[in-house]
């Protein structure tokens, strides 16, 4: 009787800890498993995040519903960005957001807007910072040219985005050196689903971050390697997204940033080998490069 309820006991339990480990699992990885057939069911709200094939320079695309976001939009590879766009057939955005004015995450704003409408510039830094590549300077100037309104946003602000929720992270803390280290961060969620995008925090930024981690949670599926990934990230800060996926906007060459992931295990994607595509319905993500 003894060993029949034992075996009871297992049966119960153990497929248990299979569907506990198969919540774990959160994202569908079809980079590493193209054979994968899994499909959202058709009309379901799906958010979308695209990273263009640029090498060097951030930019991303995000939509929701009617909602969408361009989140910078580096200048010398704008091309590439402006080519994604438009085979998804992007002809305006709600949002652009601005990290930091420096010129692989600035430059290439006035250039894809010549053609794509834009409801609102967001940035975290007065058009008269200091600091920053002046190249910025030409892009406010066309921006404000064709109409696009500019708004401020900074550390504890949240960006209107139907059922998604952005909320702004940003640290300006007067002994903070260089501009990377103060740039706009962003918390994309819908439902239990993260993605984490980072700017150019350096170790500076990513220390403040950690000392505040019992305010703060800022746990992600994917994280946006900050500064395209040329240096490691901080151990701490990196346990503290704790990302199933990592996005690295760098090259191979140029990036040690991969070393602190391979240490831990944790799968990483440079945009350089072809665009991306995250999308999710709030409890799965899948994650696909495309043509």
């Amino acid at each position: 009787m003894l060993k029949k309820a034992v075996a009871i006991l297992l049966a119960l339990i153990l497929p248990a800890v299979s569907l506990s480990a198969m919540a774990e699992d959160v994202i569908i990885n079809k980079i590493a498993h193209p054979e994968n057939t899994f499909a959202f069911e058709e009309g379901t709200p799906l958010l979308e995040v695209y990273f263009p094939a640029v090498f060097g320079v951030d930019a991303a695309y995000v939509r929701y519903g009617d909602y969408s976001i361009i989140i910078d939009c580096g200048g010398n590879e704008w091309r590439i960005f402006d080519d994604m766009l438009n085979k998804l057939g992007v002809t305006e955005v709600t949002y652009a957001v601005n990290s930091h004015p420096d010129a692989d995450h600035i430059g290439g704003f006035n250039q894809v807007f010549k053609h794509i409408t834009c409801g609102e510039f967001l940035l975290g830094f007065p058009e008269d910072y200091e600091h920053g590549d002046d190249l910025r300077f030409k892009v406010y100037k066309d921006l404000h040219a064709m109409n696009i309104p500019f708004r401020r946003v900074g550390n504890g602000d949240t960006i209107e985005f139907g059922d998604v929720q952005i909320t702004v992270y940003q640290r300006l803390e007067e002994h903070l050196p260089r501009v990377n280290n103060r740039s706009v961060m962003l918390m994309i969620q819908l439902g239990e689903r993260r993605v984490f995008f980072t700017g150019d925090i350096q170790y500076d930024a990513q220390a403040l971050l950690v000392a505040d981690a019992d305010k703060l949670d800022l746990h992600a599926d994917i994280l946006k390697y900050p500064h395209h990934g040329y240096r490691n990230m901080m151990e701490g800060f990196l346990k503290m997204v704790d990302p199933n996926l990592v996005v690295i906007t760098g090259g191979t060459k140029s990036v040690q940033g991969n070393e602190i992931l391979d240490q831990f295990g944790i799968k990483y994607y440079y945009t350089f080998g072809g665009n991306l595509r995250f999308a999710t319905d709030g409890t799965v993500w899948t994650a696909e490069r495309f043509k």
